[in-house]
């Protein structure tokens, strides 16, 4: 699949306002989430469309394989630094984490550091992983389509019929069936670009419209007392998170048609782009070492400068020397005939 620049660039966001998030407790900021759920949607349900239409190659191995190699090095690796940077109490929630059921844990208070917080974000899509492809694989186009519409008109029906059975936000926050329009809204653009590859220009004007809806909708609703995350309430559950959905799933759409002006040369930009590139180890690391600064330093700017230069050294240096080369793993054996020569290492930036 072709590397798209722009979904770089919000993928750099995405991790950006995580960031900020936890180092200035700027609540909105923790947004950046959701971008990257829908851009998840987005880019798996196209890789799994293209799977299953190829003639040769298979479908079940070439994705797990390709999304082990992505996930699986970097997550051990860091649950390794947490077992050694912090008494991490394995033998109560091992499980948790070993069968990336850490939303589940979070959804009902079981997450035993503040630093394994954001690994909740993964297992939501580790799941997504786990039963998206068989969907994608016994549906057609229309079919599928159709799925990912459904999935965005139930959801915040099910938020609403089960937010009374909760006293605390968490378990609509962290469990996949009440997030999964985030995902959802991605597939759907992804399935219908591949129907249609006019269907994303002929649309891009108006999902700037309803970019700019929804967030004056959702600045107005926050005067009402209340409407937030945290208060768990039927409004802000059955709308504020479709409005933070569709938002997001319009800001893909737009992002998609640009291909030149200032927007899109903010979003292709080289050093937002490279934060999209090393964002899955930097959304890991990023808490824990915002933590061990603060720890010693008590200027917040300071931890927060401290804490982006040192979790984005690592990821850089975690990129190429290491997830890099796990990427192009078998990838370059079975391109090349025995007989040629090896070509020289790919560019971080094509590696997708």
């Amino acid at each position: 699949m072709k590397r798209i620049p722009q979904l770089d660039g919000l993928r750099g966001i995405a991790v950006l306002m995580v960031f900020v998030y936890h180092a200035f407790q700027i609540n909105h900021a923790a947004r950046g989430v959701d971008l990257f759920f829908v851009l998840s949607g987005y880019l798996i349900t196209g890789i799994l469309v293209r799977l299953k239409e190829k003639k040769a190659g298979g479908y079940w191995w070439p994705f797990y394989f390709r999304r082990m190699k992505r996930i699986l090095p970097p997550y051990l690796g860091f649950l390794i630094f947490l077992t050694l940077a912090f008494s991490v109490p394995w033998r109560q929630v091992w499980y948790w984490y070993a069968f990336f059921g850490a939303n589940i844990a979070s959804a009902f208070g079981k997450t035993p550091l503040r630093s394994m917080g954001p690994l909740w974000s993964l297992a939501v899509e580790e799941q997504f992983y786990f039963v998206w492809p068989l969907v994608v694989l016994v549906c057609s186009r229309k079919v599928l389509r159709n799925v990912a519409l459904g999935i965005m008109v139930l959801c915040p029906l099910l938020r609403v019929a089960f937010t009374p059975l909760f006293s605390d936000y968490s378990p609509i926050y962290c469990l996949t069936p009440f997030r999964a329009d985030m995902l959802a809204v991605g597939a759907f653009i992804a399935i219908s670009e591949i129907q249609d590859p006019g269907w994303v220009k002929r649309n891009g004007r108006s999902a700037l419209l309803v970019l700019i809806g929804s967030a004056l909708i959702l600045a107005a609703l926050t005067r009402v007392p209340g409407f937030r995350i945290t208060t768990n309430n039927l409004l802000f559950n059955g709308v504020g998170y479709s409005l933070i959905a569709i938002g997001f799933g319009a800001t893909l759409l737009w992002s998609l048609t640009l291909s030149k002006g200032v927007v899109y040369g903010f979003l292709s930009w080289g050093p937002l782009r490279y934060m999209g590139l090393i964002s899955y180890t930097f959304y890991l690391y990023q808490l824990p070492i915002l933590e061990k600064i603060g720890d010693r330093v008590h200027s917040q700017l300071l931890v927060a400068g401290m804490g982006f230069a040192v979790t984005a050294a690592f990821s850089a240096l975690s990129w190429h020397f290491f997830e890099a080369r796990i990427l192009r793993m078998g990838k370059e054996e079975r391109r090349r005939p025995e007989s040629l020569p090896a070509p020289k290492p790919q560019a971080a930036s094509e590696i997708s």
